[in-house]
């Protein structure tokens, strides 16, 4: 009788240990904060380097701009229609980006910008795994750049070579899409970690404008991956 009686505790003790983590999982009108570090990888390309239209070329050759990472405070806040489906809206500190040339640029810092990537995203989740839950995203990207501003190393040196003076940066804004994959790992009922990867689609025109009307310019994809590792708490 007394084995009866550990071999039933025993079984509820497991089966509340097997069936806690699925308590879990998220239900409709959920809201999820997460705050962590995140970091804008560039996957970057860009047209040839033009001065007033045409291919900008100091001897015979070509120049293109890469763009440098930045790793900032991310954020997210996450509402559920379902203990699947949820509305994502990411956010960050502002990230700094150095756009460095290539070619006959290679080694001259460029220019320097600020960026923020608000995004938007439709999110499914994989429940029934436990405290582990994987979710995918799609949604929308609008990256708003600031602060652009002509380093002074590539402005001595245009000056030096084209008598080039003044300098003043614009970056178009962007618009794109977004994907994602992720995972949540539910500590209790409340907090959790995060860990994702997105890849936002980038699209700018980068211009300089001197004081006599000269413009360079360049057209770049910056295509990021965006890796963010968080803690979270469910509302």
């Amino acid at each position: 009788m007394r084995k009866a009686s550990k071999l039933l505790t025993c079984t509820a003790a497991l089966s509340a240990l097997m069936l806690s983590p699925l308590a879990f999982s998220y239900e409709a009108g959920d809201i999820v904060f997460r705050a962590g570090i995140t970091t804008v990888d560039p996957d970057d390309s860009s047209d040839n380097v033009a001065i007033n239209g045409q291919t900008l070329s100091l001897s015979g050759g070509t120049s293109e701009l890469s763009v440098e990472d930045d790793t900032q405070l991310g954020l997210t806040l996450e509402y559920f229609f379902s203990k699947n489906l949820g509305l994502e809206l990411l956010a960050s500190t502002p990230f700094t980006h150095d756009a460095n040339g290539e070619g006959e640029l290679s080694g001259i810092s460029v220019a320097e910008a600020k960026q923020l990537p608000p995004t938007l995203s439709l999110v499914y989740h994989f429940d029934g795994l436990g405290a582990f839950e994987p979710y995918v995203g799609a949604g929308i990207n609008y990256t708003i750049f600031f602060d652009e501003d002509i380093d002074s190393e590539a402005a001595t040196a245009l000056e030096a070579i084209a008598g080039l003076t003044g300098g003043d940066v614009e970056l178009d804004d962007s618009v794109g899409l977004a994907l994602q994959v992720g995972f949540d790992y539910h500590i209790n009922d409340k907090w959790l970690v995060n860990a994702s990867v997105r890849y936002i689609n980038i699209e700018t025109e980068a211009e300089i404008t001197f004081d006599d009307g000269t413009v360079i310019s360049s057209d770049i994809d910056i295509d990021p991956y965006v890796w963010t590792i968080s803690a979270g708490y469910k509302f």
